[in-house]
């Protein structure tokens, strides 16, 4: 397994490919700088799901190079558009297989092996997995997605949590109002599913959302990062008490202490709020919380 899991060899080239595309951005090279992070992060993130399944050795090693690769379009993304969203710009799940296939980095790489990290790394951005994605997918696509969340929930929470104002690109450009509220995030949210980000109307909606992302969480120990990290938690915490986000802030909050409480995932009470009309779901509720 040892031998299957070293993926140094992938390390160097990711990082001279990084340092290449870092040095096109000139003087604009902090958002290519917190990719490099978030990668690093993803990866390690991996490895310790990885070290607590039992994936076989060509499993393992597809794990750790999707997560490796799943950003890798991210720097041309960024670089051609001056954006990270996809909706902007280019899809950079799909944009990474055309650089991993253009720059060939997974040449001397099992042919099975090569399947299943363009397949994750395709994947890895999309809301959610196909229903029909062939078993041998699933472990690498479910890695990837579980780890890119989890840091994603500490660059978030880090970001969120220190001094304005905030950088647009991080927060996805969203306005900071309390007064600006996306009703199908509160209905995701109380109805125990992930919100979808083309939802979010405001910063509190991005809050909410990477809470929901307890809900598709595939490993315990996933789940267990989740809210061991408390990431999640003080994201909710920040959100109003009171008003529109009360009771979603609350639902979530009870799931986090819940699994704290327990290594076995605890069904906390259902709902407190009946989920909209369709005709107004996706409406921005202006109101003071």
């Amino acid at each position: 397994m040892m031998r299957h899991t070293d993926i140094s060899r992938h390390e160097r080239w990711f990082a001279n490919y990084a340092a290449l595309k870092r040095a096109e951005a000139r003087d604009d090279t902090a958002p290519l700088d917190l990719k490099i992070r978030h990668t690093g992060r993803v990866l390690a993130n991996a490895r310790e799901i990885v070290g607590s399944e039992r994936f076989s050795s060509l499993v393992a090693r597809s794990c750790l190079l999707a997560a490796l690769y799943h950003d890798v379009a991210r720097f041309e993304q960024y670089l051609r558009y001056h954006t990270f969203k996809d909706k902007e710009s280019r899809n950079h799940g799909l944009m990474g297989v055309k650089v991993l296939k253009r720059e060939r980095p997974l040449d001397g790489e099992e042919r099975i092996v090569r399947h299943t990290v363009l397949a994750a790394v395709a994947l890895h951005n999309r809301f959610a997995l196909p229903r029909r994605l062939p078993e041998s997918l699933h472990p690498a696509a479910r890695v990837v997605r579980d780890s890119d969340k989890l840091d994603i929930l500490r660059v978030i929470d880090e970001h969120l949590g220190g001094p304005k104002p905030y950088c647009p690109t991080v927060v996805l450009s969203l306005p900071d109002s309390p007064d600006i509220v996306g009703e199908a995030v509160l209905d995701a949210a109380l109805a125990g599913r992930v919100a979808a980000y083309a939802d979010l109307r405001s910063v509190n909606d991005f809050r909410l959302l990477l809470g929901t992302w307890f809900f598709d969480m595939n490993f315990p120990a996933s789940r267990n990062r989740f809210v061991r990290d408390g990431h999640a938690a003080r994201l909710l915490e920040a959100l109003p008490p009171t008003g529109p986000y009360g009771p979603a802030r609350e639902y979530l909050l009870a799931h986090c202490r819940a699994r704290s409480e327990s290594r076995q995932f605890r069904t906390v009470q259902p709902a407190l709020r009946e989920p909209e009309q369709s005709g107004k779901r996706g409406k921005t509720r202006n109101r003071h919380a």
